[in-house]
């Protein structure tokens, strides 16, 4: 019953949502609260039930409830820690898309084709999110309204804002989306120097305790036993 029972649960993380959250986000409508629970919660509610399983009664009720905190934390610095490097991945990808963008604009592509194109030359996880934006323009009566969705978007943010800022100006669009590639080029550099900083900050401490015993043993312990020899009792 209880092998059951975690059996179904397991499953039921993997069921895809509802189309309504779905069709939310290509219509670029607010996205709706999410109804499932969160699967960090899951393995935490499920960890005292896998240790009474495995270790039986009255153990393993106890190690288990004493583990659904660490399970639950653990889980959630999982996610995040994914949600970071995808961020950090769709980052790196994000000039070269742009470059792609400003090129098909340049020729007189109109920016759902361009949004099209990028989205086939660039791998995920970008190449995704620039097909469901292409998606958005071809079905939206109004760009702007797509372009104020985008803005939401962390990682494409400066995306929406800078063809809103275009069709606001009047100013060409290609030469605006090339100078936010630029832009984002210009902060990756500065981002990398940052942690290239931080890095020699923090091995510093590391190497200060590694080579300090060694310093220690070699130029002090030698004199201090010299010294000692030197006097006559």
């Amino acid at each position: 019953m209880i092998s059951a029972v975690l059996a179904g649960l397991a499953v039921w993380c993997f069921i895809p949502v509802s189309t309504a959250a779905r069709r939310e986000v290509i219509f670029g409508e607010p996205e709706a609260t999410p109804s499932r629970i969160d699967p960090a919660l899951v393995a935490a509610l499920i960890t005292p039930v896998a240790a009474t399983v495995v270790l039986g009664l009255p153990i393993g009720p106890l190690v288990g409830v004493g583990l659904a905190p660490m399970v639950h934390r653990s889980m959630s610095r999982l996610e995040r820690t994914a949600e970071r490097r995808r961020s950090a991945k769709v980052a790196a990808q994000l000039p070269t898309a742009l470059d792609l963008i400003v090129a098909a604009l340049e020729v007189g592509r109109p920016p759902v084709t361009a949004f099209e194109l990028a989205a086939d030359a660039t791998a995920e996880p970008l190449g995704s999110e620039l097909g469901l934006v292409a998606g958005r323009l071809a079905i939206a009566g109004d760009s702007e309204a797509v372009w104020r969705t985008v803005t939401v978007d962390r990682s494409l943010a400066p995306v929406g804002r800078a063809f809103r800022r275009a069709s606001a100006s009047g100013m060409p669009v290609a030469q605006v989306v090339a100078g936010v590639a630029d832009d984002l080029r210009r902060e990756r550099r500065a981002a990398r120097r940052e942690r290239s900083r931080k890095v020699a900050v923090r091995t510093a401490a590391p190497l200060g305790a590694c080579f300090l015993p060694a310093f220690f043993l070699i130029g002090i312990v030698p004199t201090i036993i010299a010294t000692f020899r030197s006097f006559s009792f």
